[in-house]
């Protein structure tokens, strides 16, 4: 074993820390079964001792070691250590000693810890020397000397998330003194996933937010976020905050960037107005804090593959099932007179493979994708400050590979952040955000969801690559695995998100600040879909020869160019102060006006001689090869807003938040609108009462809030008159163009208003051991846009109604979140789980009358569909001769119920689904573990009361040869399976959708899981730079457990089939390091 190897060995042990030249040591080797004794000196004299080197105690943690003739160099060498420091560590919330906190002197490789009583010693150069105290769990500290010999420190833990202070709106609270539904996340615990997409990290951690990732599409990921479920009949979609700034999309963030999210979820969300009735997410971003610079890399690569992908059927069993329903199809001839199209010779060769090019069994799964593809991540961050400055700096890079063979698809992304602060005087402030980022996404030019269509649905008895490695044509001629040859479909994006600040302490009035600030967004987008023939072989079973063919005639290339501005300027006044005897007051007025702008440009160009270069200049010149478009839009909005706080003695609590808010939508006379609301508190934990007779609660607080929020998520200008063009006029033999009017203006149209009432209670007992957030809330949503259908005459001169301030839906449920923390011995800990439920009823639409009342949407869940009722399938004919049925029902079809009782089964036997694709009841268990230097991270994720219904899975041989999974056909009827069988026959009949395909779509998902060790700060120190080097393992969509969705990934939804870009599990290495 090499000297500095065992000497590594000796820290372990004794907890000590050496110094010495790396050649001092290099060079010497000591037998590999040396051992340790219990006296730290001894073993040193014995492993020292032959080999000409010495050692001396600098401190009680620290010992020099150098050769015996360079004793007086070495010593020259090392600082002068003559001063020393004594001083105790401890928990700045509950007061005890901390053993092994590491005490290192800046700059330096000095450096000891502290012992079982949190006592340490250290000598130093200089009583000007600053030390830094660092511990897993705690945060950072760093503490000068100042001339000081004993020190007493005192270490914060770190908050698991933002404990003491929350972001509201235009602001910051006090936890305490909080009186709305608010829930917040840690930007820390996002960062405990590879999963590329930010709104994605946000599912099950946070109650009443229900997130679905419906698809896992590199740089496209479909993340649906809604706040307590549905509410209106149209967007229903929070606003989306960043930094004070509203923006439509937060998965541009670098997710290393955010400090926090926070999400309104009551009446307190009215101070937002007129987008904010369906919640508000804030997103705070990191900035910097006066100190040394601190910079942390990261790095990670990231192995891919879908969660799960549909088992899809071989050829044989494919054939067997086409065969079938061929004779379904043909009216069940007798077996003599039918021919069948795949024959029996055909399918054994399908099934033995003893002719992969006339008779291939192919698994275009297999064929096609990767078995795993790479994300790679690397984030470089700067921040700290001086007294007058601060400042934070980030750069980030993802780069994500598609999951495909042959295929274009990929994703890279660029973030650069910048934010700084600086103190112009000691009342003014002034600040800059600035985010740029540059997106590039590359698909295959007919879209990767059309891809998986290709891939799932393709022809088993198709070959995808012949045995001599030329590409087969595949189904309709679309095999995916050409797909690099078609084309691609490019898009870049390049926002810039720039922020200015400025606050002001108005010196001659205490208490008294001005904000201000001016946003401007802009963001340019270039697409371009170049779409050309491509070649394949074809095999030529007269000659025997691989025949190369073409397919396609055209090239063809669009050229998109699309740009967003936005700007918005905001300024406010705060004042706060205290009256008489502990009543705090604190006021915030404001005024906010925004301004949007939008354009689109697009070329189309055909007639290319090549396709070796797809730039638009070079296609066809005739009229017929060109076409072009374009278009522009605006909107603005004009706000005022405020807020006044009050409270005594942090004890009664109350809050009232309007929002005076303008909005082009609406017509002049209805543009404005006044959403007010109010909440108030009562903290009776600190009441004498409570103190005297339950001192164990350390909180208990009692709220309730109501308010009023106005929606403008409608179509623009319904209060005006629209035209359309077309050639509907003729003048002489031949049309002319004109404008004709399409549909009749509502010069009445005003707000969508939703009231919202909440009643809370917050509980925390033995200084945060348990704690509890229970919420109950409901909100009415009125004046929603609808078009009415039975309250107007069906004989009408134009093609559509105007919309009418009609709709009405009602939203009730509850939110529990329940939180344990604990430390036991070097074990720190803290669970959390969190459950919340919302359930959506219409409460009036104005919908045209039903034939039976269990099918009105009125007093149904927004999105439940209508679907005929089925108890079975029929197995025999005499099952089908008694029970009525549609005309073209089979032995092996599905057995429709006759709800209504009439004999015949028709539409009037549909009913409304009792849920949505929505869950009602989503829940997520949090837990995070922190040993010594290890840290573990367990996340699960769930929803119940969600409906799915899959028409793709329900198809079995039909006539477009299209595929189906072995969960439809090995489980089908047949006439040799009658009793056994859980699924229809082949080519079955249903008159419309069914609930036999309506799945329950309940699952719980071990969403994420991390595993980190810190390397040991003395083993740092001696580096003299790094402060701290983390090694992970994490992981996201590890394990999913499904109540009825076991084929494919149950969180897609029932409206993408199986066709869509799958979620992706990922398993992901990375290194954190600090210095």
């Amino acid at each position: 074993m090499d000297l500095e190897s065992a000497l590594e060995v000796v820290e372990e042990q004794f907890d000590v820390v050496f110094l010495y030249r790396t050649e001092t040591v290099e060079n010497y080797k000591i037998s590999k079964d040396f051992r340790l004794s219990t006296n730290l000196e001894h073993n040193l004299e014995n492993i020292l001792g032959s080999l000409e080197l010495e050692f001396k105690n600098l401190n009680p943690k620290t010992y020099g070691i150098y050769p015996k003739a360079d004793e007086p160099a070495f010593e020259e060498s090392l600082p002068d250590l003559d001063h020393e420091i004594r001083g105790t560590v401890t928990d700045q919330t509950s007061g005890e000693s901390l053993p092994g906190v590491n005490v290192v002197v800046e700059g330096t490789t000095l450096g000891t810890s502290t012992n079982i009583e949190g006592i340490f010693e250290l000598t130093v150069p200089s009583l000007e020397e600053t030390l830094i105290f660092s511990f897993v769990g705690y945060e950072r500290k760093e503490v000068p000397l100042d001339g000081r010999t004993e020190l007493t420190v005192e270490l914060s833990p770190q908050a698991f998330v933002g404990e003491d202070v929350v972001v509201v709106g235009y602001g910051t609270q006090q936890v305490e003194t909080l009186t709305g539904s608010i829930s917040r996340v840690a930007g820390e615990d996002m960062t405990a996933s590879p999963a590329p997409n930010v709104a994605g990290n946000l599912a099950g951690r946070l109650p009443g937010l229900v997130v679905n990732q419906r698809t896992g599409m590199p740089g496209s990921e479909d993340v649906n976020i809604l706040v307590r479920g549905s509410s209106t009949f149209g967007d229903n979609s929070p606003l989306i905050v960043i930094d004070g700034v509203p923006r439509g999309n937060m998965n541009r963030l670098n997710q290393n960037d955010i400090e926090s999210v926070t999400v309104l979820k009551d009446a307190s969300a009215a101070i937002y107005g007129a987008r904010a009735a369906n919640g508000v997410v804030l997103v705070t971003t990191k900035h910097g804090q006066e100190g040394s610079p601190v910079f942390d890399l990261s790095y990670s690569t990231a192995l891919q593959r879908p969660t799960q992908l549909p088992d899809m059927l071989d050829a044989a069993t494919f054939a067997e099932a086409f065969n079938e329903a061929e004779w379904y199809r043909a009216g069940r001839p007798d077996r003599e007179n039918f021919t069948p199209f795949y024959s029996d010779n055909a399918i054994q060769r399908y099934r033995d493979g003893s002719d992969p090019v006339l008779y291939p069994n192919t698994d275009w799964v297999d064929e096609v994708m990767l078995p795993y593809s790479y994300q790679h991540k690397i984030n470089l961050q700067a921040s700290g400050g001086t007294e007058n400055t601060r400042y934070f700096l980030s750069f980030g890079m993802r780069d994500q590979d598609g999951g495909f063979r042959n295929n274009p698809t990929h994703y890279r992304q660029y973030n650069a952040r910048g934010r700084f602060d600086v103190d112009l005087t000691q009342d003014l402030t002034v600040g800059a955000n600035v985010n740029a980022i540059i997106n590039e996404r590359t698909y295959s030019s007919t879209a990767t969801d059309v891809d998986f269509v290709n891939i799932l649905q393709a022809n088993p008895t198709l070959a995808a690559v012949y045995p001599n490695g030329l590409i087969a044509p595949g189904r309709l001629r679309e095999n995916p695995l050409l797909l690099d040859q078609r084309g691609f479909d490019n898009m870049r994006d390049y926002p810039i998100q720039t922020t200015v600040t400025a606050n002001y302490q108005v010196p001659f009035v205490n208490g008294l600040e001005l904000n201000a600030s001016y946003n401007y967004d802009l963001n340019n987008q270039f697409q371009k879909n170049f779409d050309r023939p491509y070649f394949y072989h074809e095999y030529n079973v007269n000659t025997e020869e691989f025949e190369r063919r073409q397919y396609g005639e055209e090239i063809q290339l669009t050229d998109t160019y699309r740009r967003w501005r936005e700007s918005l300027f905001n300024f406010r006044i705060n004042y706060q102060t205290v009256l008489g005897y502990r009543n705090n007051v604190s006021a915030m007025a404001g005024f906010e006006q925004q301004r949007q702008e939008f354009s689109y440009a697009s070329a189309y160009r055909k007639g290319f001689v090549s396709p070796a270069i797809p730039q638009i200049n070079v296609g066809g010149t005739d009229p017929e090869d060109i076409n072009n478009s374009g278009s522009a839009s605006e909107s603005a909005y004009n706000n005022f807003f405020g807020r006044i706080n009050y409270d005594f003695d942090m004890r009664y609590l109350f809050e009232f938040v309007f929002r005076y808010d303008g909005s082009q939508i609406f017509p002049e006379g209805n543009r404005y609108g006044f959403f007010p609301a109010v909440s108030a508190g009562w903290r009776m934990s600190e009441e004498d009462f409570m103190r005297d007779n339950f001192p164990f609660v350390t909180e208990l607080k009692l709220r309730a809030s109501y308010g009023e929020i106005g929606n403008d998520r409608v179509g623009a200008y319904q209060h005006l008159q629209a035209f359309s063009f077309g050639n509907n006029y003729v003048f002489g033999s031949r049309d002319a163009p004109g404008i004709y009017s399409n549909t009749m203006p509502n010069p009445d149209i005003t707000w969508e208003v939703s009231r919202k009432f909440d009643l809370g209670l917050d509980l925390e007992l033995w200084d945060g051991l348990l704690g509890a957030d229970f919420t109950v809330f409901t909100e009415n949503r009125s004046n929603i846009l609808t078009q009415p259908n039975l309250s107007v005459s069906r004989v009408f001169g134009f093609p559509s109604l105007p919309d009418q301030n009609i709709g009405e839906v009602d939203n009730r449920g509850f939110e529990l979140l329940i939180s344990h923390q604990n430390n036991v011995g070097d074990l720190a800990y803290r669970i959390s789980a969190n459950t919340s439920f919302a359930r959506s009823e219409i409460v009036f639409m104005d919908e045209p009358p039903q034939a039976e009342d269990y099918q009105t949407q009125t007093g149904s869940p927004l999105g439940a569909g209508l679907f005929y009722r089925t108890d079975g399938i029929f197995r025999t004919q005499e099952e089908l001769d008694s029970h009525p049925h549609g005309s073209g029902a089979q032995v092996g079809d599905i057995r429709i119920v006759d709800i209504n009782g009439d004999g015949v089964i028709d539409a009037d036997d549909r009913y409304r689904a009792q849920y949505s694709e929505i869950p009602e009841i989503v829940f997520g268990l949090n837990s995070n573990f922190r040993y010594r230097d290890f840290d573990l991270t367990l996340f699960i994720q769930g929803q119940t009361n969600a409906l799915h219904y899959d028409g793709e899975v329900a198809q079995l041989g039909g006539s477009d040869f299209a595929n189906t999974p072995h969960y439809r056909a090995d489980n089908r009827w047949t006439v040799d399976n009658r009793e056994g069988a859980t699924m229809p026959r082949a080519d079955h009949w249903q008159p419309g959708a069914t609930d036999f395909f309506l799945f329950d779509a309940t699952f719980v998902r071990l969403k994420n899981a991390e595993l980190g060790y810190h390397l040991p700060a003395r083993l740092l120190a001696r580096t003299g730079a790094l402060s701290d080097v983390r090694l992970y393992v994490n992981g996201s969509n590890l394990l999913t457990w499904a109540k009825e969705i076991k084929y494919k990934d149950p969180e897609m939804g029932g409206q993408f089939g199986f066709n869509n870009y799958p979620p992706m599990r990922m398993v992901n290495f990375g290194i954190n390091v600090t210095f």
